[in-house]
């Protein structure tokens, strides 16, 4: 394989100026490793992604969480108002959507990943029931 000079600072015209120095099996070679190393990339941005979704919709925004667990202990209590149990009924249906959505995202994620469900909860040690509290 013949070397290739380039300079500390690389451009793309650089880049370009290296790639024209290729022969063409080398080119094909080079073209071939970018586009695997893209397709990795891309898979990367893709998992990230996912990830956060699934980090967001675990649970609520962190002062409808707190007025949950406030209310959640009331009602273990017995002792919510009407009104309060509309409040903790209507956070209890938010967090039903948004374990939902993180279901989704997680059946994404492993299907991108070649496992099943389990086994993705397993790899991000999420536990295997919806946990509300």
């Amino acid at each position: 394989m013949p070397t290739v000079q380039v300079p500390v600072q690389l451009s793309v015209e650089h880049l370009m100026a290296a790639a024209k120095q290729l022969s063409p099996v080398e080119l094909r070679e080079f073209i071939q490793h970018l586009a695997t190393w893209q397709q990795q990339d891309g898979q990367q941005a893709e998992e990230a992604a996912l990830l956060a979704a699934i980090e967001e919709n675990s649970r609520l925004p962190a002062a409808a969480q707190r007025r949950y667990e406030q209310l959640r202990r009331k009602c273990e209590r017995q002792i919510l108002t009407d009104h309060e149990l509309a409040e903790y009924q209507a956070l209890l249906e938010q967090l039903e959507g948004r374990n939902g959505k993180r279901i989704e995202v997680l059946v994404a994620l492993a299907q991108q990943r070649g496992t099943t469900l389990r086994g993705i909860m397993a790899e991000l040690d999420l536990p295997s029931q919806a946990n509300a509290e």
